[in-house]
């Protein structure tokens, strides 16, 4: 399979790439980037040709794409790749507009696969909770609650990091991966979204909000809290200390991440707590499924295998994080209807 990196905007795209090319038959050929110091660096990092302009290469040249441009861009890029033939698992978040989406979904009905960086998918706290919760350890989930702090580090992001035009924002970029979980996790869809978004710490960027909170009302009755920041202190000795907390009927899960990799199943009083991970980074594949983004994506876009995530939940995960913008930005709660 040949590959090619088209956007190096964001480091992730790196780590991807690593998964990408372990899997056996898959070789990166090209790294498609407009910005000439970034296509330079990334292309001598892996040893292959850099071009300024990525439609040279929808000519048949390539079979799969990582994808990570400037945010903005990310939903034109992937969509002329789809209508290509060509496979592409984007970095999140994949579009930033609702009009990006829908088009998005469209191209998304053809032959190539569509996946993202959705990676607590495959986090092992995360993939024990969803075991604990499909065993009925902790009978039906009503609520749940999440935090993802992270670090900003102004001097290291580019410019455009700071634009929402251009990022999308907090929600986006951060609550997205916790907007999935609760779809995976609950095992049912949302049916209202209500959001806020600010910036305290970093308030000299006039578009930047440097924290998010969103409210999930779920089809079965129950709900969900998330918040996410670009809060957490330098000084942390981690990039942020990441948690979800989901009660049941008969019990509780704390899952733990980044600080420090645990998953805690109370019943009753009855603790039973989980530390055997590697941990959930793009780096650092998971004990329960190592490499196990880019060997799903993989074997999707060879047509062995169906996708965990499937281009579906992409969309629907995607959507309700923009309606949480939406509601944001508007101060009224969004329904689905």
């Amino acid at each position: 399979m040949r590959l090619a990196i088209i956007g190096a905007q964001h480091g992730h795209v790196l780590g991807i790439t690593r998964q990408l090319v372990a899997e056996d038959g898959v070789e990166l050929v090209a790294v498609a980037e407009a910005e000439a110091s970034v296509r330079e660096e990334t292309a001598s990092a892996f040893g292959v040709p850099g071009i300024a302009d990525y439609r040279e290469l929808l000519d048949g040249s390539i079979d799969a794409a990582a994808l990570a441009p400037i945010n903005n861009e990310k939903g034109d890029v992937a969509v002329s790749c789809l209508e290509a033939g060509v496979s592409v698992l984007l970095d999140k978040p994949a579009v930033t507009t609702l009009d990006d989406l829908n088009r998005l979904e469209a191209a998304a009905g053809g032959s190539a696969a569509l996946s993202c960086a959705l990676t607590l998918r495959f986090s092992g706290p995360y993939l024990a909770a969803q075991r604990a919760i499909e065993a009925g350890e902790i009978g039906q989930v009503v609520s749940s609650m999440a935090q993802r702090p992270h670090k900003c580090g102004p001097a290291r992001r580019p410019a455009w990091f700071f634009d929402r035009e251009l990022n999308g924002g907090a929600l986006l970029d951060l609550c997205i991966h916790d907007v999935d979980a609760v779809r995976w996790l609950h095992g049912c869809e949302p049916t209202g979204v209500a959001a806020q978004h600010g910036a305290t710490r970093f308030a000299e960027y006039p578009t930047f909000a440097d924290h998010a909170e969103v409210w999930l009302r779920l089809e079965d009755g129950g709900s969900a809290f998330l918040r996410a920041s670009w809060l957490t202190p330098d000084s942390a000795p981690y990039h942020g200390d990441c948690r979800m907390l989901i009660e049941g009927t008969d019990g509780s899960i704390e899952i733990r991440t980044t600080a420090e990799d645990s998953c805690t199943i109370d019943k009753g009083g009855r603790q039973r707590t989980l530390t055997d991970f590697e941990g959930p980074s793009l780096d650092t594949p998971t004990a329960d499924a190592p490499n196990a983004l880019a060997r799903d994506f993989i074997s999707a876009a060879r047509g062995e295998t169906d996708l965990a995530i499937t281009a579906a939940d992409v969309i629907a995960s995607h959507r309700w994080t923009l309606l949480a913008r939406d509601a944001a930005d508007h101060g009224t709660l969004v329904t689905g209807s």
